[in-house]
């Protein structure tokens, strides 16, 4: 063979091993490319260095069609029994062994609502019951019908059934006390705090826009509404603290709180927030407006990916604000603060920034996306979509435990008397909650 001949054929070789082991590099247009090395890794959560544990129980309960209002969640707890609605039945559940403690009537559905000791439930037909959570026995039912319930409250003397209307019930007897109706319902959650019932709709003409509405709790009275205003971002001191919205014909281009007053809705002050300052003449209309809330003594604004917060009752413009935020721009706010986190996500992945001194903390290990999490004790509880459980230390980071659900669309995860309560499509378990995740 010709040296030359064998160089050429020994080049020719190392060529082809090179584009056969390197992923992505270039080659001639001869090569058909016909194989991709992507994520192949084994992407079973059972992977995850955490104690994979079963359920100490799991239950059958009615499925919910809506997965809205599966997500807001369909189980309550108290006085050591979960409750669920079993074939119509009203069924309450010992959240430590998950036998069944009782039943009762017939016809039931969700939502549930439990308060000092009584538990609430509204039928097809429209019935609303009061039960005795100890013993199952019935404790009033109302004459007047509430169909369609698709929230249950109460102020501390009423129940309050929103079925886009609002009915109140007397909670020793039942009698209905009066009853709302506004031309577009309540689709809202509404709101009972600070001796005023608070439900926000919809009005549509030119343009559509939400008016808040405050009505007197005892006698369903209107008592002012304002038009252009979120539910209240808090109630207290006997105002009520509502954020203007935009519409399409008037832009709120910065966070803007009105505080009014609780008996007239009259406007005692406006705060605007401008955290980015921003110059309005080079941003669009609204690029300033973030949705706001309170939290203890603070404000916090959601901007995406950063989170804003300013004392409660300062002036925004004199004084410092703390910026919480994760160096990547498709991660947005999720939750928080709890447990001095604040968590950030795209669903795919979970970051926490510490409120103590703004450190980024990665909650890794996820291997499916993230179906929802909730925040118990010092436990971060991920659930994926793959319907695997995780329990992750909120300020290590460390899994502890992970559980397959089996489930799928998800309510929130409960804390009863030690045990975890998980609620998902047709199904409730529960398992012991770890004590290293205990808030002592």
């Amino acid at each position: 063979m010709e040296p030359l001949t064998w160089k050429i054929r020994l080049a020719a070789a190392a060529v082809s091993l090179c584009l056969l082991a390197a992923a992505g590099t270039a080659s001639a247009q001869s090569d058909p490319r016909t194989s991709y090395v992507g994520n192949n890794y084994d992407t079973s959560s059972a992977s995850i260095p955490a104690k994979e544990i079963k359920a100490q129980w799991t239950a059958a309960m009615d499925t919910v069609s809506d997965d809205y209002a599966m997500g807001k969640g369909v189980v309550a707890t108290g006085g050591g029994k979960a409750f669920i609605i079993q074939s119509g039945q009203l069924a309450a559940l010992n959240v430590q062994t998950g036998a069944r403690v009782w039943k009762f009537g017939s016809g039931l559905q969700a939502p549930l609502l439990y308060r000092s000791g009584v538990l609430y439930a509204a039928s097809k037909t429209g019935a609303v019951y009061a039960v005795n959570a100890s013993n199952g026995k019935k404790v009033w039912a109302s004459q007047a019908a509430s169909q369609g319930a698709v929230q249950l409250v109460t102020d501390g003397e009423r129940l309050l059934v929103n079925n886009g209307d609002i009915q109140a019930y007397g909670l020793k007897d039942g009698k209905m006390l009066w009853r709302i109706h506004e031309e577009t319902g309540f689709i809202r959650p509404i709101v009972a705090e600070g001796g005023l019932v608070l439900g926000q709709n919809s009005v549509s003409g030119a343009y559509t826009y939400d008016v808040l509405h405050a009505y007197d709790p005892a006698t369903g009275k209107k008592l002012w509404e304002a038009a252009k205003h979120d539910l209240p971002a808090a109630v207290k001191d006997g105002t009520v603290i509502s954020q203007r919205e935009s519409t399409l014909v008037e832009a709120v281009d910065l966070t803007t709180l009105d505080i009014l007053d609780g008996k007239t809705g009259k406007v005692l002050k406006t705060v605007i927030y401008n955290p980015q300052n921003m110059n309005l003449k080079d941003q669009g209309p609204g690029a300033g407006d973030f949705p706001a809330w309170y939290s203890g003594n603070r404000i916090y604004l959601n901007a995406g990916n950063k989170l804003y917060s300013y004392p409660a009752d300062a002036d925004p413009a004199k004084t410092t604000r703390d910026t919480y935020s994760v160096e990547s721009v498709d991660l947005r706010y999720a939750a928080g603060p709890y447990d001095e986190r604040i968590l950030f996500t795209n669903n795919s992945r979970l970051y926490g920034v510490k409120t103590t001194d703004k450190s980024t903390v990665y909650y890794g290990g996820l291997r499916n996306d993230i179906a929802r999490f909730d925040l118990i004790g010092h436990g971060v509880y991920i659930i994926q979509t793959d319907g695997r459980l995780i329990a992750m230390h909120l300020r290590t980071a460390k899994p502890v435990v992970q559980l397959k659900t089996g489930g799928n669309v998800f309510g929130p995860s409960l804390s009863v008397n030690g045990m975890i309560i998980v609620q998902s499509k047709g199904k409730v378990q529960a398992f012991k909650e770890p004590d290293s995740l205990k808030m002592k």
